[in-house]
């Protein structure tokens, strides 16, 4: 008999071991990660069961943009003696037709492979590609920014077009919990991490970003183009999907889920 729902408290580690072994991560460290950050909802992880055996997962994520609510999906994954049977399809489904129902029925997920998603009526909405950046010298970075300031020109931003994700408290809560700093540039920021960048907001081109040399942009191929940011060789990573989705969402990938 199958069973779709999400999981009990007493679930946790079933499906974070099945989330382990499809994408071959280390349950150890995962274990903190999972039950800890900010966005962890028992709510929001669901499974398909045959009888007491859990066999396919998946993660929604609540988001909002201009024009209303939204989910991202994450950790699509079946066990591994059950993959092509149609259960990752069936678990799709039937979180979409509840996602609906709550009335965040446009979905969103970052895909390596088209063809799951486009069999449950997702498109492709945008690649998401990493790319050398040209970098000013180290001796030229500006001091840090305040948190408050960096959420103020962020809102702000978001703010000002419907397609641009919205953080709440839980989100920015999110975005806080990575170690992030962010130093002011032309009349925004940029968001420092070792060795990429996946978060700028500023409304000023220029041809070099305060990045470290070997930096790397991640993002879609939008926020570059808004950026201003020019490659000369780019690797598609991921592809952005969406179902139901008016628009082409203006996020950055520190907003991944």
């Amino acid at each position: 008999m199958t069973d779709i729902r999400t999981i009990r408290e007493s679930e946790g580690e079933a499906f974070l071991q099945l989330l382990c072994d499809v994408f071959e991560l280390d349950f150890n460290r995962a274990y903190d990660i999972f039950f800890t950050e900010p966005m962890f909802d028992l709510d929001r992880k669901w499974a398909l069961f045959e009888g007491p055996q859990m066999v396919s997962i998946l993660t929604t994520t609540p988001l909002e943009f201009g024009w209303g609510r939204a989910i991202g999906i994450a950790g699509v994954a079946t066990r591994k003696d059950r993959q092509g049977e149609g259960h990752a399809s069936r678990l799709l489904q039937r979180v979409l037709r509840e996602s609906k129902r709550r009335g965040e029925g446009p979905a969103l997920l970052f895909a390596k492979e088209l063809a799951l998603y486009e069999r449950n009526g997702f498109e492709s909405l945008d690649r998401v590609v990493r790319a050398p950046l040209r970098a000013v010298a180290e001796d030229e970075f500006a001091e840090p920014m305040l948190f408050e300031e960096v959420q103020r020109t962020y809102d702000a931003w978001a703010a000002a077009h419907p397609d641009r994700l919205r953080r709440d408290e839980r989100r920015w809560n999110y975005w806080k919990w990575h170690y992030r700093v962010c130093s002011p540039f032309r009349d925004g920021y940029v968001c420092h991490e070792p060795g990429v960048l996946r978060e700028a907001v500023y409304s000023v081109e220029d041809g070099f970003l305060p990045v470290p040399h070997g930096t790397d942009w991640f993002g879609t191929t939008l926020m570059a183009d808004h950026l201003g940011l020019t490659f000369e060789t780019a690797t598609v990573e991921l592809y952005l999907m969406g179902k139901d989705i008016p628009g082409v969402p203006q996020m950055f990938m520190t907003d991944q889920f």
